[in-house]
């Protein structure tokens, strides 16, 4: 295929845990269990939440109305933190000096004040309706002159079980989003980034390893055509 007739354009979105001592907004250790190791359980029907804008995603009002029952399992490594009674504690200062360093090793400039937004996600994910992030570092470099648009910290989603089963040993964990530029034009060159930053990420010596501990997706477009995101 002649990639440039087509005016493809790529960008990818790595997502990666972190190997912190505790979870990004609790003192819970960052381990992964077995479910059949789980203690507890319980049940929510989860509500759309305002913004910060005080709106309301309409996407998210209509999921709502499914009435969906989502069940929780939880551990002797889980606290009420996780599961949304209790207020998150203060920022992960060790989760957040380790964005800091991966944003240094990629030529990325650190936003003045870091704020912790919401992503609203009633999908079952997090017992709290929206998921934490906060925006760290700006405009990176990638080798061949490509562009790393923003680096972000946020908490990790509870693990699906099955169907509305979720399992919280992962909710929590410390997880750098890195978003690139829509710079590639070439699936050579999407993978080749994709194993630069693999490789930069890894040699932190910081970062979970193992099936599932990194998450990349590819988002893809041609000329006259919508973006498409592939996970």
């Amino acid at each position: 295929m002649d990639y440039k007739k087509v005016g493809l354009k790529a960008g990818i979105e790595i997502h990666q845990q972190l190997n912190t001592k505790e979870k990004l907004f609790c003192g819970c250790p960052t381990l992964l269990r077995k479910t059949e190791e789980h203690e507890g359980e319980f049940f929510r029907y989860l509500r759309a939440t305002e913004s910060e804008m005080g709106e309301i995603d309409q996407a998210a009002q209509e999921e709502m109305k499914r009435e969906r029952e989502f069940h929780y399992y939880t551990y002797d490594t889980t606290c009420l933190v996780e599961y949304d009674e209790e207020p998150p504690a203060p920022l992960n200062e060790e989760a957040l000096s380790l964005c800091l360093m991966i944003s240094k090793l990629l030529h990325m400039t650190p936003i003045e004040q870091v704020h912790i937004m919401r992503k609203l996600v009633i999908d079952g994910s997090n017992t709290s309706g929206f998921q934490r992030t906060a925006l760290v570092a700006v405009n990176g470099m990638l080798p061949g002159g490509g562009i790393i648009e923003t680096i972000c910290l946020e908490e990790e989603a509870a693990q699906r079980v099955r169907d509305d089963v979720f399992s919280l040993d992962r909710l929590g964990i410390p997880l750098v989003e890195i978003t690139t530029s829509p710079c590639m034009h070439t699936p050579e060159e999407v993978q080749e980034t994709a194993e630069f930053l693999g490789m930069v990420l890894r040699s932190t010596g910081r970062v979970k390893r193992g099936l599932g501990t990194i998450r990349q997706d590819v988002n893809i477009s041609i000329s006259a055509g919508a973006r498409v995101e592939i996970k």
